[in-house]
C-alpha cells in the first residue's frame, strides 16, 4: 500500500516560505527505494539499505599517495601556520608552492590541466591540509567544492570547461556567493537579481552577498541569482540561476573582509554586484 503524502500546513506561511518549500518538494527523490537516513525518520532500521566504504585501486591510492608526499613535503618545510593565525594571511609563496603542486586542481581531469585525482585522495588531502593549517584547508576545498571547478564538472558546457578549468587549475582562486541578509538556507527568500539584456547576449546583475569565502581573492566567483520567473503548471515560479562573473568585471566590489575567531586567514568577504555585465554563456 501506498504511504500518504505528508500535509503541510501552508497558511501561516509567508510567499518567500511557501516558495522554499515548492522549491524543496519539487527537488524530492521521487525514488520509492528509502535510503538508510530517511528510514530512520519513519522508526525504521533496514540495513539492507547500507553500503561498504568504497575501498580504491591500488593505482588510485598510489596516486593519491604520492601527491599526499609532495603535499606534506611543502606544509613541513614551506608553511608556518602559527604565522598564518598571527597575521590573517596566508603567504603568496605557499599558494604559489600549492598551485605549481596542482593542489588547486586535484579533482580536475589533466585535460584541463588538473591532476584528475579521485574524490577519496581529495578528502585524504583535505584531512592533510587541516592537520597542519585549518585556512589551508578552507582556502582550498572552498575553490574545489563550491567554488567555480565543481559545478563546472558537474554542469559546465565543453565552452565553459575549456575556458575556466585550466585557469582555476593553474591556481586562480574561485569564490561562492549565495547568502544575503536573511537568505542562506531559504534561498527562495534571494534578493539578488539578474535581468536579460534586451539582446539576450548578456544578463545584468545586482544585489549584495555576505560570507563569500574565498571571496576577497579570488579571480572568478559562482554567484547565485534570482532569473526571470518561468510558468510551470500554470504558475509562474522565479528561478534561481549561477553564475560565473569575473571578479574585474566593471561594478564588482569588495565591500569589506570578514574576520573569524577560528580562521584567522579565511578570504570571505562581503560582495555587491552593480549592474555587472555577465555573458549569457557564463550560466
Amino acid at each position: 500500500m501506498d504511504e500518504a503524502a505528508p500535509v503541510i500546513d501552508t497558511s501561516k506561511m509567508n510567499e518567500g516560505q511557501r516558495a522554499a518549500l515548492e522549491l524543496t518538494e519539487a527537488a524530492r527523490e521521487t525514488s520509492k527505494a528509502r535510503t538508510f537516513a530517511a528510514g530512520l525518520f519513519m522508526g525504521e532500521f533496514n540495513l539492507d539499505g547500507l553500503r561498504p566504504f568504497p575501498e580504491q585501486s591500488t593505482e588510485t591510492r598510489d596516486q593519491g599517495d604520492a601527491f599526499l608526499q609532495r603535499l606534506e613535503k611543502i606544509l613541513r618545510e614551506k608553511t608556518n601556520p602559527d604565522e598564518i593565525d598571527a597575521t590573517g594571511e596566508i603567504p603568496q609563496p605557499v599558494m604559489d608552492e600549492l598551485a605549481r603542486l596542482g593542489a588547486f586542481g586535484i579533482k580536475i581531469s589533466p585535460e584541463y590541466g588538473g591532476l584528475g585525482l579521485s574524490q577519496t585522495n581529495y578528502c585524504r588531502a583535505a584531512m592533510l591540509l587541516g592537520s597542519w593549517c585549518g585556512n589551508l584547508t578552507a582556502l582550498i576545498s572552498a575553490h574545489q567544492s563550491i567554488g567555480v571547478p565543481q559545478p563546472l564538472i558537474l554542469f559546465g558546457t565543453d565552452a565553459q570547461k575549456k575556458k575556466f578549468l585550466p585557469r582555476v587549475a593553474r591556481g586562480e582562486i574561485s569564490a561562492f556567493a549565495l547568502t544575503e541578509n536573511g537568505v542562506g538556507s531559504d534561498p527562495a527568500a534571494m534578493i539578488t537579481h539578474a535581468e536579460p539584456t534586451s539582446d539576450g547576449k548578456h544578463f545584468i546583475l545586482n544585489g549584495e552577498k555576505l560570507w563569500c569565502t574565498n571571496g576577497t581573492k579570488a579571480g572568478v566567483i559562482a554567484v547565485m541569482a534570482k532569473t526571470p520567473p518561468k510558468e510551470s503548471k500554470g504558475k509562474k515560479k522565479d528561478q534561481i540561476t549561477a553564475f560565473i562573473v569575473e571578479m574585474d568585471s566593471p561594478g564588482v566590489e569588495v565591500i569589506h573582509r570578514c574576520r573569524f575567531m577560528g580562521l584567522k586567514a579565511l578570504y570571505n568577504g562581503v560582495i555587491r554586484f552593480t549592474n555587472v555585465l555577465v555573458p549569457r554563456e557564463n550560466i
